[in-house]
């Protein structure tokens, strides 16, 4: 077996405050790479810190096993430009990237074919990475993921920013309505030292009405299992909310219950640490389902044997947590989780119905299927910008800019439906103009009644002018009689 970095999480009964252990290739605690999944701990959820390591730690076995870097003597500690070599060999080698100059310093690294999935996710892993050797004194050099231009005017500001404000009164926060909050740049710049093609992100457009009908008809063919109904509940929730899977399965009884057991539930959002910070609302249909799948299919599961009655009525007596009673549960009576959604329901009933479709596709297909409904049922552009508002505030991004690149998306498509019906109609008129030529009869052209109405030409003009079916077919393209 190939010697490689590794981790293990900290079982609970351990005293120790390090949520991960992380060890080289030997076998040896690796005390940088240790700190580091604590520190990280404390700024990014438990699932993203195991992302990150995954992501960074074939970087560090490569280092140490790469003939020409052990020839080279390279670690991970060593200055800044040879760090910077060592990333750039890897994401060429390894990742089979390619890495461009640029003039201003930075490199530009060109996704092909080839490219490895978890590209994004390395160079952000490996930045915090050096962030947080650096703050602690383990990094004496600037961070190698760092643009060194951008990493110096931004220790200038903050140097002059203190300098200004030395003796003035501390700033009170945004939140507290005393002080006008801050300007912030329309698009935030990049100080990455490699950075990415088509770095801005881009929403994925789903607009085919039957995609849930294709997930659902997939998942009728995959073999009878145990846990149908939950599966068919969390997909119908997927697509009624646009939530994301992992705000779907980690719903609790105390969600739904909070908000009477009907069409809307309680839910965390990305970066609320679960914290409660969003309402989903779902159709009548999926309510129905969910009850039914609460008194059926999950009372097998249910370690205490309750229907969705008796828990409502132990906690209006206040013997029983809500918030503690999962509300979608495995075979083996745990929460269910995304990655088991992924695994038993939503890929193999993908691969049954014939396409390709990630989870998240969910999320974009509503979106699409609301921004379209706005469009065609709102009555005038004030009710439009009135509902896009309320989306927004459903779906709890923090700007209009994500729902800008849906707006553009249904602006093209009403450019291209106007662009195919001026081609349909000219055709049209071509068509018949070819036709009268052919049978060798004279025949008047047909002008379009909002155009006629626009522009007039005076019959005397008409007159002066040679009366032959070419220039009586140039007037008919113009919309004149």
């Amino acid at each position: 077996m190939t010697p490689a970095y590794w981790f293990a999480t900290r079982p609970k009964q351990v005293e120790h405050q390090h949520p991960y252990l992380v060890f080289d290739c030997q076998d040896r605690l690796h005390l940088p790479l240790t700190v580091y999944g604590k520190e990280a701990s404390q700024r990014l959820s438990p699932k993203t810190v195991q992302t990150y390591l995954h992501a960074i730690l074939p970087w560090f076995t490569w280092l140490e096993t790469d003939a020409w870097q052990v020839r080279a003597g390279m670690t991970w500690n060593a200055p800044t430009l040879q760090v910077q070599l060592a990333v750039e060999d890897y994401l060429v080698s390894k990742l089979q990237c390619k890495v461009q100059p640029h003039r201003q310093g930075w490199k530009f690294v060109v996704i092909t074919a080839g490219t490895h999935s978890t590209l994004r996710v390395f160079l952000a892993a490996l930045k915090l990475f050096y962030q947080i050797m650096a703050l602690r004194g383990t990094y004496v050099f600037f961070n190698p993921l760092v643009e060194p231009i951008s990493a110096t005017v931004a220790a200038v500001e903050a140097r002059l920013g203190n300098n200004e404000h030395k003796d003035a009164i501390p700033r009170m926060p945004e939140q507290s309505g005393v002080v006008e909050p801050e300007k912030r740049p329309r698009h935030r710049l990049s100080d990455s030292y490699f950075k990415l093609e088509h770095e801005v992100w881009k929403p994925q457009i789903v607009d085919d009405p039957n995609l849930p009908g294709l997930i659902l008809e997939g998942g009728k063919q995959l073999p009878l299992k145990q846990t149908r109904q939950r599966d068919e509940v969390v997909t119908w929730l997927l697509f009624d909310t646009g939530a994301r899977v992992s705000e779907v399965t980690g719903l609790t009884l105390g969600d739904w219950a909070a908000r009477g057991t009907h069409r809307k539930a309680n839910a965390f959002n990305k970066g609320s640490f679960g914290k409660r910070t969003k309402v989903l609302t779902f159709a009548d249909d999926t309510v129905i389902l969910l009850k039914r799948y609460f008194d059926e299919e999950r009372l097998r599961f249910d370690p205490r044997g309750y229907r969705l009655e008796d828990y409502l009525l132990l906690a209006k007596s206040k013997q029983i947590d809500l918030q503690m009673v999962p509300l979608f549960l495995t075979t083996q009576q745990t929460q269910l989780t995304p990655k088991e959604y992924r695994e038993h329901y939503w890929n193999p009933a993908c691969q049954a119905a014939g396409i390709e479709a990630d989870v998240h596709q969910a999320r974009h297909w509503l979106v699409t299927r609301s921004v379209r409904d706005i469009y065609e049922t709102a009555a005038n552009d004030a009710e439009i910008k009135q509902r896009l508002r309320g989306l927004v505030e459903y779906m709890q991004w923090r700007s209009e800019e994500t729902l800008a690149a849906y707006e553009h998306y249904f602006d093209q498509q009403r450019h291209d439906d106007t662009r195919e019906a001026f081609h349909q109609r000219m055709h049209e008129e071509v068509e018949r103009y070819l036709k009268a030529r052919r049978t060798g009869k004279q025949q008047a052209p047909t002008a379009r009644k909002d155009r006629s109405k626009q522009t007039k030409v005076s019959h005397a003009k008409v007159m002066l002018q040679p009366n032959t079916p070419d220039l009586a077919f140039l007037y008919s393209l113009a919309g004149e009689q």
